[in-house]
């Protein structure tokens, strides 16, 4: 097979770059320790890259890839709304435990979202949009309701986990909102009639 050793080199800076990142954080993703780690110049760097932002844009895309096959990995394929809602809360929370450094990059609490951050909105209301049609929303919930209220009190406690993943009380406040959430939003004793479809995310 014929190699590609322009592609090996990307591979291998975005390679070093995401651990640098899961680890330390994005900030810690420097020229220098991405390089050093990589065994290439600076130089190879800017040819793929185009920058220290265009590789950090890279290794987020790369997280979301990672975030969106865990998630759907652990879709379940009971039709219950409110197991396929617990186990996107769930994957979601494994991901920010899992990735503190990367996770505040994918999701930041201010500044601009990186691109891939309304695709998993839109997966998430898309999910909601289906349990409003089969009516398993709660009166006076809509999908839009619902997808707020849901996408900011996953990244509110995804967020806490991502800053100390070590604080053995995470588990517990993570438990105790997402069965409040599924509580307030999903109608008591109702079945998904899409149960193939991957849960909200």
């Amino acid at each position: 097979m014929l190699q590609n050793p322009a592609a090996d080199v990307r591979a291998r800076l975005l390679a070093a770059a995401f651990e640098i990142a899961r680890r330390d954080g994005a900030d810690a993703v420097t020229t220098r320790a991405v390089c050093t780690a990589a065994g290439v110049q600076a130089p190879s760097l800017y040819h793929h890259f185009g920058d220290r932002a265009g590789l950090i844009r890279a290794v987020v895309d790369a997280a979301f890839e990672e975030y969106f096959h865990r998630k759907d990995a652990a879709a379940p394929d009971d039709g219950d709304p409110r197991a396929r809602v617990a186990a996107g809360w769930d994957a979601h929370i494994a991901f920010a435990r899992a990735y503190p450094g990367l996770y505040p990059a994918m999701y930041p609490a201010s500044g601009p979202p990186p691109s891939q951050f309304e695709r998993s909105g839109a997966l998430l209301r898309a999910g909601f949009d289906e349990l409003e049609r089969a009516g398993a929303l709660r009166p006076g919930i809509t999908a839009a309701l619902a997808t707020s209220a849901l996408r900011a009190a996953l990244r509110g406690v995804a967020l806490k986990i991502a800053g100390d993943p070590g604080d053995p009380g995470n588990d517990r406040t993570s438990a105790v909102v997402r069965d409040a959430l599924i509580h307030a939003l999903i109608a008591d004793d109702v079945r998904d009639p899409s149960p193939s479809r991957p849960g909200p995310r």
